[in-house]
């Protein structure tokens, strides 16, 4: 118990020191917090609300493809910044790892905790502007935290593969960054997967990210439920990637504490 108890308050004290760091040398402070989500919306309401309103059938909506946008995209920053932020986590936290008794499967855990604190920050000014403009919001919105939370998982086990990984072989973050921006335009968040030739379309439908973001926009935009076989594929591709995880870690750990 006391030992759980040392670990989320480990968690806990990394989350606030990470928010808080973020933006230690700025004039406004955490502020941004608030004020670089809002920048976001506002960005993507007035550059993109006439973009691509035809294919999405928003003739009548001009905020149609900018709620299939901004819904894409957080979901996909989420997912982006957890992935390269708990990869280099052991060799930026290195001095720490020496100095306690650091358990190395759940200090990373910060991470995930300082990234859901922006996207429910993003989130909450998503939805106002949702109000503003009179877009929908149903019942089907209260699977958001769920989809999230299972990309999340998939992304921090994946994480936490490459970060032991990256203890040995520093240039895993480099190659991280340019897979990442590719995944980015392979996935449906600018544009739609309908546009795609046939053989692109079903490749991407084997992505976990896909069925993240395909969901999110299905609920965001036409107000739909996810579709279950996508949740459970999803679930299922974050709890092997957990399991993988986990055994990588336990199998390279004391390897890992004598590399940093």
């Amino acid at each position: 118990m006391n030992d759980f108890r040392t670990r989320l308050v480990h968690i806990w004290l990394l989350s606030r020191q990470d928010l808080v760091d973020r933006h230690r040398e700025n004039a406004l402070g955490a502020a941004w917090l608030v004020l670089q989500p809002l920048a976001f919306i506002v960005l993507f309401s007035t550059v993109f609300s006439r973009f691509m309103r035809a294919r999405l059938g928003a003739d009548t909506d001009p905020y149609l493809y900018t709620v299939y946008l901004i819904g894409g995209m957080l979901m996909w920053n989420m997912f982006a910044n957890i992935l390269s932020r708990v990869t280099p986590v052991y060799g930026e936290k290195s001095h720490l790892i020496r100095k306690i008794s650091v358990d190395l499967w759940t200090m990373p855990l910060h991470v995930v905790v300082a990234e859901w604190v922006v996207y429910a920050i993003t989130m909450a000014f998503f939805t106002v502007f949702l109000l503003i403009v009179g877009h929908p919001i149903g019942a089907s919105w209260l699977t958001l935290p769920l989809i999230a939370l299972l990309l999340s998982g998939f992304a921090y086990g994946v994480g936490i593969v490459l970060a032991t990984l990256n203890v040995f072989l520093p240039d895993i973050r480099n190659v991280l960054g340019i897979v990442l921006q590719f995944g980015f335009w392979l996935t449906p968040v600018v544009y739609l997967a309908s546009i795609l030739p046939p053989w692109a379309a079903r490749a991407m439908h084997l992505s976990p990210i896909f069925w993240a973001v395909d969901s999110v926009h299905g609920v965001v935009v036409w107000g739909q439920w996810p579709q279950i076989k996508e949740l459970v594929a999803l679930c299922g591709a974050a709890l092997v990637m957990l399991a993988i995880a986990r055994w990588m870690l336990a199998r390279l750990e004391s390897e890992m504490r004598d590399t940093l």
